[in-house]
């Protein structure tokens, strides 16, 4: 009998057969990078690891531009400074200053430099599942570009702004989506953190007069092309899960124990939902014994992981001062499982 792939673990997870074994993906900060490349002694973790998933990003791939020391310019034409948080940053200067479009012009949404190694990624990847991550989809690049603040009092105030500035964003995702879905792909990610750890930023009227008829479209556009439907949006979003099953969401990421009680999550939806992540990097990674973080991956992937509809992995990427040990406990834990 020919060996079960990751890329046919994953799709008997989401499709909530129960797979051979627990599907799992590990990610992490650049600086949980650095610890890990150095105890695995290679570059190559998504190998050295076994990692389920192979993820393209297209953000990445449009590239940055340094433009001064640890100051990074985005494709929008966003500077993030990253001298702290390597990974993400903090945005230097909001581009919209007032409720105008005209101060920026969109990148376009079909430029190779976007795709260009897609096709490697994939001739590479052939047993592992294949997912363009999509990030910034909405409400996130919205703000990059906004501001935070201005853009939810422009909810409030401004509402036919927000319609404007959303739709230009919609339209250049669509486009991306268009573009990626001809590939021979599994998935696409699309991220966007619409919660903190009470609830909503937005609250859930605003979320649906603004981003669900336009996720919605997105989401559309994935399942058309017989793709699944990855999402990923931090906090404590869960009374949106009805509405993300309504929408064909199929994988929903990071399932976060501090904001949801994940049995109970799982039990009222993990026949229509797949959830990805579920290792707390809060409170067991940081905190815990080595023994703790085993015990806790092996109740994960017995509990959660029954049936299918589950992807183990962190709750989040792994910041840098989660201890090595407990790292290495939770990857061999899972990997040995």
């Amino acid at each position: 009998m020919a060996e079960v792939t990751p890329r046919e673990r994953v799709w008997s997870a989401i499709r909530h057969r129960a797979p051979d074994r627990v599907p799992y993906h590990f990610t992490c900060t650049l600086p949980a990078r650095r610890k890990l490349e150095a105890y695995f002694g290679t570059t190559d973790l998504d190998a050295a690891l076994g990692n389920h998933l192979a993820i393209y990003s297209v953000r990445r791939a449009a590239g940055l531009q340094e433009v001064r020391p640890g100051f990074w310019r985005d494709e929008f034409g966003v500077v993030w400074n990253r001298t702290i948080d390597q990974d993400i940053g903090v945005v230097d200067d909001y581009l919209l200053k007032s409720r105008s479009l005209q101060p920026i012009s969109f990148p376009d949404p079909h430029h190779q430099r976007r795709y260009d190694r897609l096709p490697s990624f994939i001739a590479a990847n052939r047993d592992r599942f294949r997912v363009v991550s999509v990030g910034y989809s909405l409400f996130e690049r919205a703000w990059s570009l906004r501001g935070m603040a201005e853009l939810l009092v422009d909810m409030l105030e401004a509402p036919h702004w927000v319609d404007e500035l959303f739709d230009a964003i919609t339209a250049f995702q669509l486009s991306t989506i268009e573009h990626i879905v001809q590939y021979d792909i599994d998935a696409v990610l699309l991220g966007d953190d619409w919660g903190h750890q009470r609830g909503l930023l937005m609250g859930p009227r605003l979320w649906r007069r603004f981003i669900k008829p336009r996720v919605a479209r997105m989401y559309g556009a994935v399942k058309a092309a017989g793709k699944a439907v990855f999402i990923h949006s931090c906090g404590k979003v869960q009374e949106l899960l009805p509405e993300l099953v309504e929408l064909g969401v199929d994988v929903f990421n990071p399932f976060q124990p501090e904001v949801m009680d994940l049995g109970e999550t799982k039990r009222r939806f993990g026949h229509q939902l797949a959830f990805y992540g579920g290792m707390s990097v809060q409170s067991v990674l940081p905190f815990g014994t080595p023994q703790q973080v085993r015990a806790e991956a092996r109740r994960l992937m017995d509990e959660i992981g029954q049936g299918g509809g589950y992807i183990i992995g962190p709750s989040h990427d792994m910041p840098g001062d989660i201890p090595l040990a407990n790292m290495v406990a939770f990857i061999e834990s899972v990997c040995e499982a």
